[in-house]
């Protein structure tokens, strides 16, 4: 038994033109097609970069114990004629990825970065971003302060330690020389606070074809304690402290390394 209202909505469209029931047909098909659209059909917009870091001792007599010819100072003495790097680490923060107009946040908070001195691939960071064609990096290398860790766990915290006693630091390495035969340890602690800015060249180019791409972070450690004329920098001397500090700095590239094998990729 059809209701009143049935009998009602019948009979109202018998009466129509047809142009209105085709309209109104019209409309309940759109209707229908997109409340069953299935949203996961949506083409994406956004991709991730992978970042990796790598430890490269170059050419330095670092790590290697190579020998230099000894030379005499001013004053006659003998100067370091070979040194070895057991650890290092670095403060680093605010990652940021540039495109020409736009940037997009990868890390904020700071974190301790312990090469890997054997220069095995280390993989310490995956963010999502939008697509484009990112040109430069950005990150500090950060003094660290209180305030910075108190929102982190207590094993995160934990690793800090070192860099927030005495003068707050940005960068520890430890070692050792080796003057005329005799060993030395040393552990160089800069204050370094800067914000480093990379291009990158080529350039990361996320999109459709491409969402997934990784970055390689290479540190060299060569030229850390060394002047331009390869003579050894005494880690000790407070004299040279700036000129360690400039060569920490340079030390640190950003690439496209997508096959993360610790090379520059050439497109």
């Amino acid at each position: 038994m059809k209701t009143g209202a049935q009998t009602w909505f019948r009979n109202y469209i018998s009466q129509q033109p047809l142009t209105i029931i085709s309209l109104f047909i019209t409309v309940l098909l759109l209707i229908a097609s997109s409340g069953c659209k299935d949203s996961t059909t949506e083409p994406s917009s956004s991709g991730q970069i992978s970042m990796t870091t790598k430890h490269s001792a170059s050419d330095s007599p670092s790590d290697t114990f190579a020998r230099m010819v000894r030379s005499e100072n001013q004053t006659g003495s003998a100067v370091i004629d070979s040194l070895q790097i057991t650890r290092a680490r670095f403060v680093l923060r605010d990652i940021k990825y540039k495109t020409q107009s736009d940037s997009s946040n990868f890390r904020a908070a700071p974190f301790v970065l312990e090469l890997n001195l054997s220069s095995a691939i280390q993989n310490f960071a995956v963010a999502g971003v939008p697509f484009g064609s990112y040109r430069k990096i950005e990150f500090d290398v950060h003094r660290v302060n209180t305030n910075d860790t108190v929102s982190l766990s207590v094993s995160e915290q934990a690793q800090f330690l070192d860099f927030l006693a005495g003068e707050r630091y940005s960068i520890i390495v430890s070692g050792t020389t080796y003057t005329a035969g005799i060993s030395t340890a040393f552990t160089f602690k800069s204050k370094v606070n800067v914000k480093q800015k990379i291009d990158l060249d080529p350039e990361l180019v996320i999109n459709q074809s491409s969402p997934p791409i990784n970055a390689t972070m290479l540190i060299s450690s060569g030229g850390w304690f060394k002047l331009s004329t390869n003579v050894l920098l005494d880690p000790s001397d407070t004299s040279n402290e700036n000129t360690i500090n400039d060569n920490l700095r340079a030390s640190i590239k950003v690439f496209k390394d997508n096959n993360k094998d610790g090379n520059k990729d050439t497109n």
